[in-house]
């Protein structure tokens, strides 16, 4: 995951400033123009690097099956909750989507008997097993 970081900052700072008409002078001068815009920016990087590190333990500790469930569940409330704040309705094929999701969801949580999602706020594994 460094390394990986790592060359995107090198191949990404040549990308911005390799050459004189870049775009990276025009982003440094638009922030030195409008210090929100940066303090922005900067906010908008923390969170994306909160979330790397987020997704990158979840996979070391649990696995990628269960950042796969994450992901799936957060993106299906997201979609839900974006729905009816917004107050666009979903369709017919929408909604049996969304319940095909929820179901999915529940059904595995309740075939372990909500031992695996226990097990892994009580830093376990999905497998019921304790990593401590």
């Amino acid at each position: 995951m460094l390394g990986m970081n790592l060359w995107g900052t090198i191949y990404n700072t040549a990308f911005m400033f390799g050459w004189a008409g870049a775009r990276g002078y025009k982003a440094v001068k638009f922030c030195n123009q409008h210090p929100e815009a940066a303090w922005d920016i900067f906010l908008y990087c923390l969170c994306g690097a909160m979330g790397q590190n987020s997704i990158f333990l979840t996979i070391s500790q649990f696995g990628s099956l269960t950042n796969t469930t994450i992901t799936t569940t957060r993106k299906f409330v997201s979609i839900v909750v974006s729905s009816l704040l917004s107050g666009n309705p979903l369709s017919r094929k929408q909604w049996g989507s969304v319940i095909m999701v929820f179901s999915g969801c529940l059904t595995r949580f309740t075939s372990s008997g909500g031992r695996r999602f226990t097990n892994i706020l009580i830093i376990g594994d999905c497998y019921g097993r304790d990593l401590v």
